[in-house]
């Protein structure tokens, strides 16, 4: 009989549940860890997000100039060498040798920091940007729509990313990358060193300009590193 009441309490106090002080100290254990957790998962998936889009406008930028090379011969001679084009005069350039191998939904006249820019919204909804001047091609991929439709350029290393064209190398005035397109490394001097700390251009934590990030990014087997001023 003894046994058969404690069997009984036992039940009865497992039917009672949680109280509402241990409910809500509960919820506000998985709202900590939540906190603590959820902005860094979602860093993550921005940062594998940039990889992936990154890997694919490389891809598709030099396929669509590898098309080009096929139809229109020596790239050599394709940008008059020591000359800054005209909103026009690289329009023409564009439809010339870059527009028919590759898709893409418009283009208007945009500029950053006095410099005229083709800015061209691409099938993925990000936006790259063309310009020539006496150095060679300058192509800039921004990978955020929100900017795209705000029609504001970031200036920020997680948004922007530098790449060129036949762009002359700023330390021996050697031409670069004729016949492919390929991470922005004018005024480089060939070290890693020089790509994080070097000047200006390079991929400081705080960068303003942070030309150099995408070449360093590349050079990490398009990964991202732990010390991206992201």
């Amino acid at each position: 009989m003894i046994f058969t009441i404690v069997i009984m309490e036992r039940i009865i106090i497992m039917k009672k549940g949680f109280t509402l002080a241990e409910v809500l100290i509960t919820l506000g254990i998985i709202g900590v860890v939540a906190a603590m957790t959820i902005p860094t998962l979602m860093t993550k998936y921005a940062k594998q997000r940039t990889e992936t889009q990154l890997v694919k406008f490389y891809s598709m930028m030099n396929q669509t100039l590898r098309m080009s090379v096929a139809d229109n011969g020596d790239p050599d001679g394709w940008i008059i060498a020591k000359k800054t084009y005209t909103y026009d005069e690289t329009v023409e350039f564009l439809n010339t040798y870059i527009f028919p191998y590759m898709k893409h939904l418009g283009y208007e006249e945009c500029s950053a920091n006095g410099q005229i820019w083709v800015c061209v919204t691409l099938m993925d909804g990000g936006i790259t940007t063309f310009s020539i001047d006496p150095n060679g091609g300058d192509i800039t991929y921004y990978n955020d729509k929100k900017y795209v439709n705000n029609k504001t350029l970031p200036n920020i290393a997680r948004h922007k990313f530098r790449f060129q064209m036949a762009k002359v190398s700023g330390v021996d005035n050697v031409t670069n990358s004729i016949s492919y397109i390929e991470p922005y490394v004018y005024g480089w001097k060939k070290t890693k060193e020089d790509l994080i700390n070097g000047n200006t251009r390079s991929c400081a934590p705080e960068c303003t300009g942070c030309d150099f990030c995408t070449k360093l990014i590349q050079m990490n087997s398009w990964k991202i590193p732990s010390n991206y001023p992201w």
